[in-house]
């Protein structure tokens, strides 16, 4: 588990836990600790879905090719409908500098590599 993130820090931020989390990072059981009873659990990663507990609807999605599902994507990022979330984008030689920064926590947004 990512040493800044606990179920605890959740817990402080929305009492009672949230409403639903989005597993893509492989947390498993561990994230499920931070949704509140009768809660929604998806797990992104096959196998990492945890059992179901306290009433929480847990679900695995799985992730396909979808070329018209992505172009659909783009145009709406290309017309600002969907906001992105980016906090810097880095030539991929700068791919250490950038695994430094996402190990120190605190970004909003996501890091791009780009060729």
């Amino acid at each position: 588990m990512h040493r800044l993130w606990r179920p605890a820090t959740s817990h402080a931020l929305v009492p009672g836990g949230v409403a639903g989390a989005l597993d893509a990072a492989v947390l498993g059981a561990a994230a499920l600790d931070a949704v509140r009873t009768g809660g929604a659990f998806a797990a992104l990663v096959a196998g990492g879905a945890p059992y179901p507990l306290r009433g929480i609807r847990v679900a695995q999605v799985w992730v396909r090719a979808d070329p018209a599902g992505l172009t659909r994507l783009a145009h709406l990022a290309e017309t600002g409908v969907l906001t992105l979330r980016v906090a810097d984008a880095l030539p991929l030689a700068d791919a250490a500098k950038a695994h430094h920064r996402l190990s120190e926590g605190g970004l909003r947004g996501r890091l791009v590599l780009l060729p």
